[in-house]
């Protein structure tokens, strides 16, 4: 069952300045795991956001963020294998918007690919973005890739 905000700080009595909030033992294992699911519902949000959003900027903000954890430089080409689709062509548009939107900034580019990457300088909100899809969303890739374990083991 899932938790609203609302019910998590009432729980722990956050939004109460007269009470102090003491976390020990079995009640500081409860805070990290409510806390976990909140930011697990979070990503969840993001990732029918993304689904739903024109032009698949959405995935591509996704996918950027899941790889600029694990890599230090992400080309276009990452991007798509993360969100495994086929070709290129179908997010030339969500990096061009994306770019003159100010969300992503292309490092370096050379005719066969483009190092970008998110750009938390001009959108300080996005290391937050970025820190729970890293933990929480599973890429295209990882389900398709979690499958076909799951379907060479039966």
């Amino acid at each position: 069952m899932s938790q609203s905000y609302k019910d998590f700080l009432k729980k722990y009595n956050i939004d109460d300045f007269k009470t102090k909030l003491q976390l020990t033992g079995r009640t500081k294992i409860d805070f990290y795991n409510d806390i976990d699911k909140l930011l697990r519902s979070m990503c969840t949000i993001f990732d029918k956001l993304s689904n739903i959003a024109p032009m698949r900027g959405a995935q591509v903000l996704m996918g950027l963020a899941k790889l600029q954890g694990t890599n230090n430089v992400i080309n276009k080409t990452d991007v798509k294998n993360c969100l495994n689709i086929d070709r290129l062509e179908k997010l030339k548009y969500a990096f061009d918007y994306l770019e003159n939107a100010g969300y992503i900034k292309i490092e370096k580019k050379t005719e066969k690919f483009h190092i970008v990457k998110l750009n938390e300088e001009d959108n300080p909100n996005l290391a937050v973005f970025r820190e729970i899809v890293q933990k929480y969303w599973k890429s295209p890739l990882e389900e398709k890739e979690k499958v076909k374990k799951w379907s060479e083991e039966i």
